[in-house]
């Protein structure tokens, strides 16, 4: 945020903050029914608190209606009247791709997404949270200290359910805001096309070998521990999942690569180690080694590699093409030199313009005739403004060289 923008800070909502709303969901639903327009959603998930990443508060908020923070635990059956009249208009999100996830597990799903952060970013903002916008663009302050608190807990304290709603209060404002800039910009089409999909996305796909990143860090490359590491992270994970707890709470990460580099042979080397001995570590020692007692038996055949990446693209690092992929990196330096200068041109960020995943794939795989490049980016997922906005200059750089 400018530190020049003058703020009005904002601690409360216009009409007062909402208690939490979860047997009293049919009237709710009604209310909400009663209103008009858009809807202006949130949620508060538990994210490194809990093992699970649902919506422990979803916050609404319609125009004639008001706002409600709906706890949806233990009514999840009865969303169905909610996930119909959702369907009616417009979903106004701040970084949608975060919520949509968790609205999903609960059979919400929108009819149409206006994100308000990927308005910011097509329009060039160098900052893209929420509580820059609204400042930015609205002139008010909204607090941020709440973020990372334990939604998951209950009863939730004025101080939060105010932060909640204020996530939602001034969202219908901020997006009428940035729809004149984006006309202006000559730019409203691009938002549409990228929050159409958001909207539409897979869900990522799951590491395969979740692991790998702490054996990485911590400088595992024995074949035995690296199979110890697996077992001691499914292992956690299993307790993590029982205890409805973030596994990280369970133990880090970064003490079970430690664990596993020293390769315990017993029980008692478990026990003992100095890495075991908080209160909570003490507890589940032993079940650790019941995890691991079985690896030393395992053929060091059928031990897990030293080298993995779950990387789906099928190419090398680019950093490696120079040396083994002379044609390869020629044209990397063609489409990235292009993208860049474009994007710089537009205001906007590379990644923006054209995701850097497409514009590595295009430069793998090449192209017979540089007139072919737009048809190329299209079938490589470009929305329809991005290959406008690229291919062409892509396509001269590709010419000239």
């Amino acid at each position: 945020m400018d530190e020049s923008v003058d703020v009005t800070r904002l601690d409360e909502p216009r009409e007062g903050v909402p208690e939490v709303t979860n047997e009293e969901i049919d009237s709710a639903i009604a209310r909400l029914g009663s209103g008009h327009g858009p809807f202006s959603i949130d949620t508060e998930r538990a994210m490194g608190i809990r093992y699970s990443d649902r919506a422990y508060l979803v916050q609404i908020r319609r125009e004639g209606a008001g706002t409600f923070l709906i706890d949806p635990i233990g009514i999840e059956d009865r969303l169905q009247p909610l996930a119909t009249l959702l369907q009616q208009d417009q979903w106004i999100l701040h970084a949608a791709d975060q919520d949509l996830p968790c609205l999903h597990q609960l059979g919400l799903y929108p009819p149409e997404v206006f994100d308000t952060e990927i308005a910011g970013l097509i329009l060039g903002f160098p900052r893209v949270s929420l509580q820059s916008e609204v400042a930015e663009v609205l002139g008010f302050g909204l607090a941020k200290e709440h973020s990372n608190s334990d939604w998951s807990a209950r009863p939730l304290g004025q101080a939060l359910r105010a932060y909640a709603a204020l996530d939602v209060e001034l969202l219908l404002d901020l997006r009428d805001k940035l729809t004149q800039m984006l006309k202006q910009a000559g730019r409203l089409e691009w938002l549409t096309e990228e929050c159409e999909e958001v909207r539409l996305r897979e869900p990522r796909p799951k590491k395969l070998q979740p692991w790998r990143k702490a054996a990485r860090q911590q400088g595992l490359r024995d074949r035995r521990s690296l199979a110890m590491l697996e077992a001691f992270w499914d292992h956690r994970d299993a307790l993590a999942q029982k205890r409805d707890l973030a596994p990280e709470r369970v133990i880090p990460a970064k003490v079970l690569a430690e664990l596993a580099l020293r390769k315990p042979r017993s029980r008692q080397d478990i026990v003992t180690s100095p890495l075991m001995q908080t209160r909570a570590r003490r507890k589940d020692a032993a079940s650790y080694w019941d995890a691991i007692a079985e690896v030393w038996s395992i053929p060091l055949t059928d031990l897990p590699e030293r080298r993995f990446t779950d990387n789906p693209e099928p190419y090398p690092p680019v950093k490696q093409w120079d040396r083994s992929h002379p044609e390869e990196a020629a044209r990397w330096s063609v489409v990235r030199t292009a993208v860049l200068a474009q994007a710089d041109d537009l205001g906007i960020r590379q990644d923006i313009l054209l995701k850097p995943a497409i514009q590595r794939q295009l430069a793998w795989d090449g192209w017979d005739h540089a007139d072919e490049i737009p048809m190329l980016l299209a079938a490589l997922g470009a929305r329809p403004w991005q290959v406008e906005n690229s291919a062409p200059w892509i396509v001269a750089s590709a010419k000239r060289a």
